[in-house]
């Protein structure tokens, strides 16, 4: 059966309903409404930066320019316009993968090369940043805002293709009308999601509307974004370390008191 597709408008109605502000089979006043969708923006402007609310990773293959560094990534509407358009979604909070693609004719064949993704004090000890070469083995993405800057080394010397591994995150909205899946998206979005938004956002709009948020809703609020962490969450990669005892293989910077029920700090409002 396919999912159901909704609005943000419903989501927004249903979330007033939740916290009593709105009896079921009316609608809040478009004040109102204005004032919800702010607050559903401010919410999925939150969970953009944080990987437990990514329900997807995009590798998408962008072309090279030569001699250009930094080249850029972000949305389409930006000015100036991004080497790399992300379309409608922001610039990447982080990248995670890269690699610069060979192809071989006969027959065709793509060959991944990984790049190795490094960080700012890598890039700062780098005393010759404008070399050049035709395979670039490495890159340092700063995220800088609208567009994020990716600098290639050595600087590509050729129009070669690339493979960036980039979050998939929950789109905002512009309009009351836009589809969950974000404007021009399919009304849709992964399993425990809407229901997430939906009762984050009640949570949210209860300081605003003089409510106080109830047992039954911040405890349902909370299994529903543990249901979006369960999803999301990885399972670490253990390795033996020299002694033969075992260690966690986790990206550094992976907070180590995630909460499975709240889906936070223990007893965590909506993130």
């Amino acid at each position: 059966m396919p999912a159901i597709a909704y609005t943000i408008g419903q989501i927004i109605t249903d979330a007033f309903i939740e916290i009593g502000a709105c009896p079921p089979g009316e609608n809040p006043s478009p004040e109102e409404q204005g004032w919800g969708l702010d607050k559903a923006n401010d919410l999925i402007d939150i969970w953009q930066a944080l990987e437990a609310y990514v329900y997807g990773y995009q590798f998408n293959v962008y072309t090279l320019v030569a001699g250009l560094s930094p080249h850029t990534i972000g949305p389409a509407a930006s000015t100036p316009p991004p080497t790399f358009s992300t379309g409608e979604q922001p610039r990447p909070v982080r990248l995670e993968s890269a690699a610069l693609l060979l192809t071989e004719s006969s027959p065709t064949t793509i060959v991944d090369i990984p790049m190795n993704i490094r960080d700012r004090t890598w890039w700062a000890l780098q005393q010759v940043k404008n070399i050049e070469t035709n395979i670039p083995t490495d890159v340092y993405y700063d995220p800088t805002f609208p567009i994020g800057s990716l600098y290639f080394w050595p600087v590509p010397n050729a129009a070669q293709q690339v493979r960036l591994q980039i979050w998939q995150a929950v789109s905002q909205f512009d309009e009351i009308t836009d589809p969950i899946g974000g404007p021009g998206g399919p009304g849709t979005l992964p399993p425990a999601y809407r229901t997430a938004l939906k009762l984050s956002l009640a949570e949210l709009l209860c300081p605003g509307a003089n409510r106080e948020p109830s047992p039954v809703l911040v405890s349902a609020a909370a299994k529903a974004r543990a249901a979006v962490f369960g999803n999301n969450a990885k399972s670490p990669r253990m390795q033996t370390q020299d002694a033969g005892m075992p260690g966690s293989g986790s990206r550094p910077g992976t907070r180590g008191d995630f909460n499975w029920f709240t889906g936070g700090q223990a007893g965590g409002p909506p993130e």
